[in-house]
């Protein structure tokens, strides 16, 4: 779970400074004052990650993806070209991670929350390059672990750095390490120069995993459809406009997934736990979903808004 933001030159903000995530964050703010922005870098992070070409620092988006940022001097502060954009992400890891250091069996450096730092900059082709990005390992709020990967002017000035932990050079291997790709990832081949460097590709994972749990829900929603096919599938998310929040819920309670409100209280199926949910804040009365008829994937969601109104 992410739980800091920060972020410098990027649209409105010049800089955000340290922002606390908790499990509900909520960001209030006049209309245009950036609140949107907060996300949409977000949403950035996220498709870059899912990108297949690595050599793409940041992806700006198009009308097929999460987020349409338009050029890079759109997302600068005052669209200054000159500036750098910069920002950090810290979050909880799901379990701990441990790193060993492989030439010294007796290092070893675990932590529960891990720390990003990006820094992008502008290419000769006016898109983002990353110009250096830091990893920092955490044991609650003690760093353990830093490392630190930046592009120099030649590639002969790129460098690696690991402390307290020392990266050591393969044998044979003295040349200069590649630059950082996307936003956070070692190059493969950057790896294979160092004999303990293997540990890093999980740093990127990690991320590459926090990221992927980014999910964005807008305001609008798709109108309701009088038929919804589902043929069994389990869906990975209800869509940006809850497109499959219908095949969603069919796959939560034929699994038969079950939550409860509290402590002690009385497990519920997955439908009937969000129909409860709807009711306690006033949306509907009740709701079913249903087969249209036996043997068919097509199924209907009949909604009553009160006790005595008709199904819908």
């Amino acid at each position: 779970m992410l739980t800091e933001l920060h972020i410098k030159n990027f649209k409105a903000w010049r800089d955000t400074g340290p922002i606390r995530l908790a499990p509900l964050t909520v960001i209030f703010g006049t209309n245009s004052s950036g609140k949107s922005s907060l996300g949409h870098l977000l949403l950035a992070l996220k498709q870059t990650v899912q990108l297949a070409d690595r050599k793409r620092a940041l992806h700006l988006g198009d009308e097929n993806s999460l987020i349409d940022l338009g050029t890079f001097a759109d997302c600068l502060h005052a669209h200054d070209l000159t500036q750098s954009l910069e920002f950090s992400l810290r979050w909880r890891l799901p379990s701990a991670l441990t790193v060993k250091n492989a030439l010294n069996a007796g290092q070893v450096y675990r932590g529960d929350e891990l720390w990003l730092s990006s820094t992008l900059r502008t290419d000769k082709a006016e898109q983002p390059q990353t110009a250096a990005f830091t990893y920092r390992l955490f044991d609650g709020e003690n760093p353990v672990l830093d490392v630190e990967h930046s592009r120099g002017a030649s590639p002969s000035q790129t460098t690696l750095d690991c402390s307290p932990l020392k990266l050591v050079r393969a044998q044979g291997r003295a040349w200069s390490v590649e630059p950082p790709e996307k936003f956070y990832r070692f190059a493969d081949r950057t790896l294979l120069r160092y004999q303990n460097a293997d540990f890093l590709a999980d740093f990127a994972l990690r991320t590459e995993h926090v990221l992927e749990q980014l999910y964005f829900l807008g305001p609008l929603r798709r109108p309701a459809r009088r038929v919804y096919q589902w043929s069994g599938d389990t869906v990975p998310d209800v869509g940006a406009q809850g497109e499959y929040a219908i095949p969603a819920l069919l796959a939560a309670t034929a699994q038969d997934r079950r939550l409860n409100r509290g402590y002690r209280q009385r497990m519920k199926r997955f439908d009937e736990f969000i129909a409860h949910w709807l009711a306690d804040l006033g949306i509907i009365h009740s709701f079913t979903v249903r087969p249209v008829a036996e043997g068919r994937k097509d199924y209907e969601v009949l909604v009553k808004t009160h006790q005595d109104s008709c199904e819908v």
